[in-house]
């Protein structure tokens, strides 16, 4: 009789052994059952090949016995167990005591019969004993697995045979779900074959984990580090989230419909972060699964996926589909891996996460599901400006702080990163700072910024050339307005932080945030300088585009190569420079074939493109009226760039001497000023030239090292070389 107040079990093993013990109780009744039969063909001379009444008779410390009533006695006291096993098992799970198998049942919605079947096929995984029984019930000694045939003699009534093996076809739970391995794969009759666990499935029902090494670097627990109202996101965002999930976790019991979470933004916006702060609301643990992952290592990709989902659902977690981009192009196998994407999820999963960098529409994907998709842009300016001034708070009181004199704002207007990218960045800052100096007491600007440009994406390589900054403030000679104007360009990059988020810009623009600047001028007058020149003055690194890899001849190409440009541009924080750029920015033509609308369609497609970018974009352009009007006027700046004067001349000439070069007592740089009207890259070609000429002949740099490097640069040019041109120097070019 089973008391009133039923203890619980004191554990998962205390209550396995009480199943055991009850499977004992009917295995016994059923041998009593079998030995009534008359044995066939048993003989001494096949010992050692089939299980005896003695060793069973040993196993079980009884006397053989035929009768009747000991096989009732024996069930009787089988049932008294099972009450009692039932009763402790409520108690238990009231009680919060981790059982597996009730976890199971309920968790898989199994029959009283089909968790019998599973408790049949662990016991000889846990005691060798079963093994030896389940041989000798089957009369077969290699056969020490129980079959199907056993396992409705052990647990169901005779005419309720043929229904109880419905239980076994291709669409019941136990196969369906894998829990049996290999079943379906046998040839044998049904009754005949045998029921044998899934390793997985033997591993969790003893309350181990047992994933394999393959499999577990496709999965990770994601721990959340803050709860949901500490995370960045709006209160209306986080509160219907949080609502969506609670009341969908209420009637998943009752309804057979998952809730599918699409989360699109850039990596390291806080997809999992969000994703698991959820989950810690609702209680529940969070299990990443890369799918990328699992397509570099596994062929059986829908098997992989099953296992580490029906894992997943064993430990009650909700899940978060990483990666998902590998499973979303046009080509077949993609295809078929989505399609086995929603099989898995259909049947194993309730609360699904799927996590991609761009907007793709999963559209009618995970019908008849509940799917929401959620964009989560990576954070504006003031909340980079926020998060950036909470980190250095936070590192306050770490070993090495942040330098006092970081401008947490100009730092949010140069890196537009993600929080993910701003704590790597923390991190390699700190590990910089240490190698620069081992006992270092601060983190300075420096060695952020490093740790910023280590976790930009830097595949604009592909696609640009990264510009190596030699030239600074002192290198450049310009009319004082555009030397002005650069300075102003400058300030405007500073000084965004206070414009668009102090006093509040930036809620009355939807586009246009970025810094768009034409440099206009003939080849050599400095535009390039110009743009290290600002480069070294705000800390940026600068991309030149190269234009043969970007424009394409096929249709809708360059449009692809443009959008890449643009958006490694915005993770790689970095200045985008378009040289000679009439060829993309050149002015739309009337449309008299389809290469002219389609070049129209380019031009289109720049402008939407210039305008959402937040960055710094310079073009370059021998003449201003070759650019599309459109371009010029959502520049911020126009900045002229003059072919210079003679005291401009004379500048760039004594610029381009370095403080080490020997120089003889008979150059005159203003003659050179004033009698060779050269742009800055024509002086900056003879200045060079002169000097190999220079060396060549082991002496000073002289007049008439110069003189004769000026013909060639006359000669590259096409000009003609006149006694009236060099004057008095004429005679030392015969020379």
């Amino acid at each position: 009789m089973t008391p009133a107040n039923p203890a619980p079990f004191g554990s998962n093993n205390d209550y396995l052994l009480a199943e055991l013990r009850w499977l004992e109780y009917l295995l016994q009744a059923e041998i009593i059952r079998a030995r009534s039969s008359p044995e066939v063909g048993r003989q001494e001379l096949f010992r050692g090949m089939y299980i005896g009444d003695r060793e069973v008779d040993r196993l079980l410390r009884q006397e053989t016995t035929e009768s009747d009533a000991k096989a009732a006695a024996l069930r009787r006291a089988a049932n008294a167990v099972r009450a009692d096993i039932e009763a402790r098992t409520a108690a238990s799970i009231e009680q919060g005591v981790a059982l597996a198998l009730p976890h199971l049942t309920a968790l898989f919605g199994l029959t009283p019969f089909e968790t019998r079947v599973l408790l049949a096929a662990l016991a000889p995984e846990v005691d060798a004993k079963f093994g030896t029984l389940f041989a000798y019930l089957q009369d077969d000694a290699t056969r020490r697995r129980p079959s199907v045939d056993l396992a409705i003699r052990l647990f169901v009534d005779p005419t309720q045979r043929l229904e109880t093996l419905a239980a076994f076809s291709h669409h019941a739970t136990l196969p369906r779900l894998r829990l049996l391995s290999g079943f379906h794969a046998s040839n044998d009759p049904l009754p005949n074959r045998t029921l044998a666990l899934d390793a997985l499935v033997v591993s969790a029902l003893l309350g181990h984990q047992g994933l394999d090494p393959d499999l577990m670097a496709c999965v990770n627990t994601i721990t959340p580090d803050l709860a949901l109202a500490e995370l960045r996101w709006d209160a209306d965002l986080r509160r219907r989230l949080l609502d969506m999930t609670v009341s969908f976790g209420e009637t998943a019991a009752r309804s057979q419909s998952r809730l599918v979470i699409h989360f699109h933004g850039p990596t390291g916006t806080g997809k999992r972060t969000l994703a698991a702060a959820v989950c810690r609301e609702l209680g529940v643990p969070l299990v990443r699964i890369d799918l990328r992952a699992i397509l570099a290592r596994f062929e059986n990709f829908e098997q992989a996926l099953f296992i580490l989902l029906r894992q997943a659902l064993v430990e009650r977690s909700a899940v978060f589909l990483d990666h998902f981009e590998a499973v979303t192009g046009d080509e077949g196998r993609a295809s078929e891996h989505r399609k086995s994407i929603c099989r898995s999820i259909n049947e194993l999963a309730w609360l699904v996460f799927v996590g991609t960098e761009t907007a793709w529409s999963p559209a009618d994907l995970f019908r008849p599901n509940h799917t929401v998709s959620i964009a989560l842009p990576p954070p504006n300016l003031a909340e980079r400006r926020r998060l950036w001034e909470a980190a250095s708070a936070e590192r306050a009181s770490a070993a090495a702080p942040f330098a006092p004199d970081i401008d947490w704002g100009e730092i949010a207007v140069k890196f537009r990163v993600t929080p993910g990218a701003m704590n790597a960045a923390i991190d390699a800052a700190a590990a910089a700072a240490r190698l620069r100096d081992p006992r270092c007491v601060a983190v300075t600007a420096e060695d952020l910024h490093r740790g910023l440009y280590a976790q930009s994406k830097q595949k604009l390589g592909a696609l640009a050339r990264k510009l190596t900054l030699r030239h600074t403030w002192p290198h450049i000679v310009l009319p004082a307005n555009a030397r002005a104007q650069l300075r102003e360009l400058c300030a405007q990059v500073r000084h965004r932080h206070t414009v668009f988020s102090d006093w509040g810009f930036d809620g009355t623009l939807s586009v246009g945030k970025g810094l768009c600047v034409l440099f206009c001028g003939q080849s050599g007058v400095g535009k390039t300088m110009a743009v290290e020149v600002i480069a070294n003055e705000l800390s940026l690194e600068v991309y030149k585009i190269d234009l043969s890899t970007v424009v394409s001849k096929y249709i809708g190409e360059t449009e692809k190569n443009l959008s890449r440009v643009f958006q490694e541009a915005e993770s790689s924080n970095a200045i985008l420079f378009f040289d000679e750029a009439d060829a993309l920015f050149g002015k739309r033509s009337e449309v008299k074939d389809a290469h002219d609308r389609y070049a129209n369609i380019e031009i289109n497609y720049l402008l939407q493109r210039i305008e959402e970018f937040e960055g710094v974009v310079i073009l370059a352009s021998n003449l201003r009226k070759n650019i599309d009007e459109a371009f010029s006027r959502r520049m911020q700046f126009v900045i002229e760039f003059p072919f210079p004067d003679v005291a401009h001349r004379y500048g760039i000439w004594k610029q381009h001497f370095p403080a080490d070069a020997p120089i003889g007592e008979d150059v005159d740089l203003t003659y050179l000023a004033e009698r060779f009207t050269l742009s800055g890259g024509g002086i900056k070609n003879v200045v060079v030239n002169a000097a190999f000429l220079a060396a060549a002949e082991g002496r000073p740099i002289r007049m008439r090292h110069l003189i004769h490097a000026t013909r060639r640069e006359y000669e590259k040019t096409g000009r003609l070389c006149t006694e009236n041109d060099f004057g008095a120097y004429h005679a030392s070019l015969a020379s």
